[in-house]
């Protein structure tokens, strides 16, 4: 099993994300390089990288000290618990890196106590990681809430997406679409080909995103490590084709923006929802909805298969009919 230092291993980013593409039962766009690389730079940055890839797949743990004072290994984003820190596209390997891996802690690492998120509960990943560790690790299963995103099938197009929505949901939507149109909002795509682009348009959502109620309240994108934290991922996502964003405009000034990033998945193209704000003087006018619904409507039209909306808030309920959960296990070095 070969060792990778920080700098080996954001050389060799599009193989690794090429296998976590391919790993099941994880949330593979939060265990990509465009979401863990900037997060751990922007939100959490670690004393220490570790990272491992072999025939089997690839792991990548970061060493922090835990808020209360002790030392422990978790994965490259810790912030929400989203990211796997296994990639591993033979799942019948599982165990074998597991078993490497956790070799490799005992040397580096011995008395570090191990966050590892990111794990689809009952999956070949978990049961091969806590076999791998029981030996010198308790294994602690429910410390940590459960994390759970809201997804939506896009098969059948803007038809098929609504067609699994509620009467009640359609009418407001269409409502929605209406009144934004009336206000004189138009959506048009972004450019999001080149870095230069992924720029202009990190810019143009943080001016949006003060305008809007999580801005007015100091949330959101005016908090520094959040915007900084989308200012290094959407280069990484324009680089690879996988931005997408549209833009609603009103006499010339963007009032209304949603960007998200796109990962191909065993199980079809998958867009993972990023960010969406509005101007808040047009909250009457319902813009939160009509861009969701023109971003629903090219992404189906380009054939992409799963809208995922991101971790559980209330409203996105509504507009996904599954859901993907993953847990987080806590490893405890045993006494010796």
């Amino acid at each position: 099993m070969e060792r990778l230092s920080r700098e080996a291993l954001e050389g060799a980013l599009d193989a690794f994300d090429a296998d976590v593409a391919r790993t099941r039962d994880i949330d593979a766009f939060c265990s990509s390089s465009a979401w863990v690389i900037p997060a751990e730079r922007a939100l959490a940055p670690a004393r220490e990288i570790h990272g491992w890839r072999s025939d089997a797949g690839w792991a990548l743990l970061a060493r922090r000290v835990h808020s209360e004072g002790w030392p422990c290994l978790t994965p490259l984003e810790a912030s929400w618990c989203l990211a796997s820190p296994f990639a591993c596209p033979d799942a019948s390997r599982a165990a074998e890196l597991a078993r490497d891996v956790a070799r490799e802690l005992a040397i580096a690492a011995k008395a570090e106590v191990l966050l590892l998120s990111g794990l689809a509960p009952g999956s070949a990943m978990q049961r091969a990681l806590v076999a791998a560790l029981a030996p010198g690790y308790e294994i602690l299963g429910d410390v940590l809430p459960n994390a759970t995103r809201f997804q939506a099938s896009l098969e059948g197009g803007v038809d098929g997406f609504l067609s699994r929505r509620s009467p009640h949901f359609r009418a407001r939507l269409r409502q929605a679409a209406r009144r934004t149109a009336r206000a004189g909002v138009v959506f048009e795509p972004a450019r999001t080909e080149t870095v230069a682009d992924a720029l202009a348009l990190h810019e143009r959502m943080v001016a949006v995103e003060a305008r809007s109620w999580k801005g007015l309240a100091g949330e959101g994108l005016v908090v520094p490590s959040f915007a900084a934290f989308y200012r290094m991922m959407l280069p990484m996502l324009a680089r690879r084709g996988a931005l997408r964003a549209q833009v609603g405009r009103r006499d010339g000034e963007d009032v209304a923006i949603i960007v998200g990033g796109l990962i191909d998945t065993p199980d079809g193209v998958v867009y993972r929802g990023l960010q969406f704000s509005f101007d808040d003087r047009l909250r009457a006018h319902a813009p939160g909805n009509a861009a969701q619904l023109a971003q629903i409507t090219a992404l189906a039209d380009e054939g992409v298969a799963l809208y995922d909306l991101g971790s559980d808030v209330d409203y996105k309920r509504r507009w996904g009919e599954r859901t993907l959960s993953t847990l987080t296990l806590v490893a405890v070095p045993r006494a010796p």
